[in-house]
């Protein structure tokens, strides 16, 4: 018989709470998509420069973690459902039903409609599943290859987590349906989800406090900008660090701000009611009102999570989306080349990762790195040996970050790597320099320099500045002093007599290395070549890695490719969850609200209020639940962002572009107000039906 009554129960659940299976049914079939890539079954077919070994594990992980977030939406709507019927639960004990029996029906119930939920979401994801695949090969620039399978072990993953979590959420609702008392559950609607103090000074002066932490929120973008006016190349670091501080207090201070706002604005709303009589006795508003604050007062804590969760949602589907463009424009400009080797005199201020005597540097005979790469297939077109230099011996001893001097190249040099990129090279006088600098440097920070050194002094020679005095073309990061962002470019004859400081390898080539071949040459080659050619160095120094290590453009595009794909797919998975987790509460908390008190609606319609203006009533309730928490939670993403885009504007600018930083934004907010209208409508329809019935 209870069986009977759950089965009937669940086909009755599924109709009254559509949403909610919805939405399970939409995170299933995500959460299939993506770990259908970790299959045994699954192929993806690439070049062999790629390898998307680490893409599959992240996805496979990470998934588990994220679709973790729904127990926290199961756990909630059973919490729910139980509130819900808890008087219809309280009829079949007075009928003479155990309690126990009562609480194992129910939890059959939700688990019938969790399986429900896990074989639709699985159809559903065989298709989501090649947009994954799609989205793969569109970065990987392969074409792309569609194969509809069902994988075996995905769908035993899928049923064995999404069951587990629906058994742990059941076992938990047994144990409360269990402690229950028959007259709490008879009067369980009286009951609201927190108890206000009564003194109206309390509700004032945590209203006041809310404002004051808002205006603390909102003033961090002023304190950010001051910050950045007074940013140079000695105070960079800590300046970034303040920034992040302030940003990091912005958004504890809203998360504060946030709780306290909802504890106190029901009665701000009161007040205000009070106030405007005129107003509050127009029409239906009366009505209104009365529903919102009385909504809004018993579900505080509620209310101002779910703003959290939708700020945490907008974050995750923006900034994921920013930081993988950020990782593709940082390749471009990290490896320039299709092949770089990059020497280090200094690895790191300590001295024994330094070289500390000048005879101690190391020999590079590079002609056996091209010999082995091009009887591994590398078809190479050109490269280049590019020697750097002290421009003053002293500063081959300077370790200190603050104090670390710019180094030099020659112009031949320069000028070489410039037309191995497609750039004009360039000429300078006997008594000239000029400079190359990080397309990330502030321009300010430039024409100080330029400024502070018309003229430099080079083992007692003076040279004077060019008149094109800088160039920002992508040549790598590899050719700066780290942490100096620029370098010096000299004269062939000057740099003869200059100290030098190591000696770099760049090749562009007609072909890739396959990526077995790359991490090979990257992490076994170079480091075995180096040791043999300066044995008396490694007697002084353990690690070769310390003084030179490669960058392979294939192996470290696969590797960028890998991580900008997780962060996209993993970022619009967990956007996607919290924003269905906070939307579904949303909307279950209005759908009860009509179920419960469908009488007020009748009462209004025996008083002569015509259907269609119950039906504004309706929707301007919905609006204002719909848009109170998520309006605040745009406050804070906005703020958020902005400050995120102060503190990173040149990075922006230099790997993102402020084309692709908008394009990227309008993407992720896109696809938010399309699941937002989506919930919306869903709520609004329903709750029309619920009130009719």
């Amino acid at each position: 018989m209870y069986v009977k009554l759950a089965i009937n129960n669940a086909k009755k659940s599924i109709k009254d709470y559509l949403i909610y299976f919805i939405t399970i049914t939409m995170c299933v079939s995500l959460f299939y998509a993506f770990t259908s890539l970790s299959s045994s079954s699954y192929e993806l077919i690439t070049e062999d420069t790629f390898n998307f070994e680490s893409l599959k594990k992240m996805l496979k992980y990470s998934t588990y973690i994220i679709t973790a977030l729904l127990a926290i939406l199961v756990a909630y709507v059973s919490k729910y459902m139980i509130k819900r019927r808890q008087k219809e639960f309280a009829t079949y004990i007075l009928l003479g039903a155990e309690q126990k029996s009562i609480a194992l029906m129910f939890f059959v119930e939700m688990l019938i409609v969790g399986i429900l939920s896990i074989a639709c979401g699985i159809f559903i994801g065989t298709l989501f599943s090649q947009v994954v695949t799609a989205m793969v090969y569109i970065s990987a620039k392969q074409e792309i290859v569609f194969s509809f399978k069902l994988y075996l072990d995905t769908v035993f993953i899928t049923f064995i987590f999404f069951i587990g979590m629906f058994l742990v959420v059941g076992i938990y609702n047994i144990r409360v349906l269990n402690k229950l008392k028959l007259i709490d559950m008879m009067n369980n609607s009286k009951i609201s989800e927190f108890k206000f103090k009564k003194s109206k000074k309390v509700y004032s002066i945590v209203f006041l406090i809310s404002l004051i932490l808002y205006g603390i929120f909102i003033y961090s973008i002023k304190f950010i900008i001051n910050i950045k006016k007074g940013i140079n190349s000695t105070n960079h670091l800590i300046s970034a660090n303040q920034m992040m501080f302030a940003e990091v207090i912005s958004i504890v201070s809203f998360i504060i701000a946030t709780y306290a706002l909802f504890y106190s604005i029901s009665y701000i709303l009161i007040r205000i009611k009070e106030k405007h009589k005129k107003f509050s006795y127009e029409g239906t508003n009366l009505f209104l009102l009365g529903t919102i604050v009385s909504k809004i007062r018993t579900t505080p804590i509620l209310m101002a999570t779910i703003s959290l969760t939708f700020l945490g949602a907008s974050i995750s589907f923006i900034l994921t989306l920013l930081m993988s463009q950020w990782s593709l424009g940082y390749l471009d400009y990290r490896i320039p080349f299709d092949i770089e080797l990059r020497s280090e005199y200094s690895y790191r201020p300590e001295k024994e990762y330094s070289i500390n005597k000048i005879e101690d540097m190391p020999k590079f005979n590079y002609s056996e790195v091209i010999d082995y790469l091009k009887n591994a297939g590398l078809d190479i077109n050109e490269y280049e040996e590019l020697e750097k230099y002290c421009i003053n011996k002293e500063d081959f001893y300077i370790r200190d970050n603050r104090e670390k001097p710019a180094l030099a190249i020659s112009l031949s040099d320069f000028n070489k790597l410039r037309s191995m990129k497609g750039y004009d090279t360039i000429s300078l006088k006997n008594d000239e320099y000029t400079t190359q600098w990080d397309n990330t440097t502030d321009q300010q920070e430039i024409d100080k320099y330029i400024e502070e050194n018309k003229v430099i002094n080079v083992e007692g020679k003076s040279l004077k500045v060019s008149k094109d005095a800088y160039y920002k073309e992508t040549l790598g990061e590899g050719i700066y002093n780290y942490p100096t962002t620029n370098i010096i470019i000299l004269p062939d004859d000057i740099c003869k007599d200059l100290v030098s400081a190591g000696v770099d390898l760049f090749i562009t080539s007609n072909n890739e290395l396959s990526y077995e071949e790359a991490t090979k040459f990257e992490l076994e080659y170079i480091p075995k070549w180096f040791e043999e050619n300066n044995p008396e160095l490694m007697k002084k120094y353990d690690r070769s890695y310390y003084f030179i290590h490669g960058r392979i453009k294939s192996a470290e595009t696969s590797e960028i490719i890998n991580f900008t794909l997780g962060m996209r797919i993993l970022g619009l998975y967990l956007g996607t969850v919290l924003l269905m987790i906070s939307l579904t509460v949303l909307a279950l908390q209005q759908l009860t609200d009509s179920i419960e008190h469908k009488d007020r609606f009748n009462v209004l319609r025996k008083l002569g209020i015509e259907e269609n203006e119950i039906n504004k009533i309706v929707l301007k309730q919905i609006s204002v639940y719909f848009t109170i928490p998520v309006i605040i939670g745009m406050i804070g993403f906005v703020v958020f962002i902005y400050n995120f885009y102060l503190i990173y504007e040149s990075y922006i600018s230099a790997y993102i572009g402020d084309s692709m930083f908008v394009l990227n934004m309008s993407t992720g907010i896109f696809i938010m107000v399309m699941i937002y209208i989506s919930y919306f409508i869903g709520t609004y329809y329903t709750f029309k039906r619920n009130i009719r019935n």
